[in-house]
């Protein structure tokens, strides 16, 4: 017996084989209506569509054997492939030096004739066979060659129209993916410049209305200017992540310290907080990194740092950090209002926004926490929330140990 040798090509042919999402999968009547049809029309008993891997031949449609598979190094369809000519013929295996002592011509399933048409891609690639096989020798027709060159070229469309149908699945996913990142950005948008605006708009109203000194005034200006830093900072990074999301790039993790980012957006909120008379607390540890990317922890940071001055007045509020056997900590803890049971249960077992009036009346949409849950799910991460009506707020966000 001889071995067939393997293509050149054979990484980038195995390749296209294992693009179509074909091999071991579930039978087909369209394709085991081919094989049916080729076995009549040429008058053998057997009919496969062999499609040939690293290793073996594996059998999408068969008629007449009950094996899925053969060994590729004794497979007819591993010298098929490597021909020419898109038609192989092997009128008399037991005459064939190729064959004559192959297993499976001189044991089941006694194969003594093959012949078969090669199962070509667009790009080219001899992915396999359609081939009829005889437990006798024989010789096909010219009309039998015909026939079964016409089902070989049905047979390799029908694989053809499975790649662009992945391919059309694929495009779709992606489109559906980057459609939620620019809903993710709009949201993301319209909650988070809220927020500076109003206050702004505030400052602005006291100056206006001269209703603080001088000092205060130029104070709260101050204040003001890193607020608009705050909003530029915010849509820089926005653009940049829904970019990266959007162009298929790799996530990338933290390469600053969690204790840093906290500090940051308690600096740009600082006009928020002074004028409800809150002070807000950053002890996280100096050295904690988290498994999550930059943006989305800075969006995270932010909002609940948001939510906390929301609903707390005359209030203090602390970030800390914490380990356990099985999660980093990283938790927000509010004097603010609080909030029951109920709520708490709506908040992280329900999907629908929820939005509370802050302790000013400051409205909001409640698409910021519902962000927060799809940003943590991401990261593996859960969100736990300890809370008392009156008595302040506790939620600890998760993140699993690396």
């Amino acid at each position: 017996m001889i071995q067939a040798p393997i293509p050149i090509n054979d990484k980038e042919r195995v390749q296209e084989l294992i693009d179509l999402d074909i091999l071991d999968s579930l039978e087909d009547d369209n394709f085991t209506d081919i094989v049916q049809l080729a076995s009549k029309i040429c008058n053998t008993p057997i009919s496969l569509i062999s499609l040939v891997d690293y290793s073996r031949q594996w059998f999408k449609a068969k008629v007449g054997i009950t094996d899925s598979e053969t060994a590729r190094n004794i497979s007819f369809c591993g010298h098929a492939i490597l021909h020419d000519n898109d038609f192989f013929e092997v009128p008399d295996a037991l005459k064939d030096i190729r064959f004559v002592d192959n297993p499976l011509v001189v044991s089941e399933p006694n194969i003594r004739f093959y012949a078969g048409v090669q199962l070509t891609t667009k790009k080219g690639y001899k992915i396999g066979m359609l081939c009829v096989n005889d437990t006798k020798p024989n010789k096909l027709t010219a009309d039998q060659i015909f026939a079964l060159k016409v089902l070989g070229n049905h047979v390799a469309k029908m694989l053809d129209l499975r790649i662009t149908k992945k391919q059309s699945e694929a495009k779709s996913k992606r489109i559906e993916s980057q459609n939620e990142v620019l809903r993710k950005m709009l949201s993301i948008i319209a909650h988070d410049v809220r927020g500076p605006i109003a206050s702004l708009l505030k400052v602005l109203e006291m100056g206006e209305a001269k209703i603080i000194d001088e000092q205060s005034k130029n104070e709260l200006l101050s204040m003001s200017k890193a607020q608009v830093e705050s909003i530029l900072h915010l849509l820089n990074n926005l653009v940049g992540w829904g970019i990266a999301k959007i162009e298929n790039k790799e996530n990338t993790h933290l390469t600053c310290n969690v204790k840093d980012i906290v500090d940051e957006e308690i600096r740009l909120l600082n006009l928020t907080a002074t004028l409800k008379e809150n002070t807000i607390t950053n002890l996280v540890s100096k050295d904690l990194i988290l498994p999550i990317e930059n943006d989305m922890l800075q969006f995270i940071v932010r909002n609940l740092l948001t939510n906390a001055n929301k609903f707390t007045s005359r209030g203090k509020i602390f970030v800390y950090s914490d380990k356990t056997d099985q999660h980093y900590k990283l938790i927000f803890n509010d004097t603010g209002k609080g909030m029951d049971k109920a709520t708490i249960h709506t908040l992280l077992e329900k999907n629908n926004l929820i939005s509370t009036p802050g302790t000013d009346n400051e409205k909001g949409s409640g698409l910021g926490f519902k962000l927060i849950k799809e940003f943590m799910e991401d990261a593996g991460g859960n969100i736990e929330i300890i809370s008392e009506t009156d008595k302040g707020t506790s939620i600890s966000l998760n993140f699993p140990l690396q």
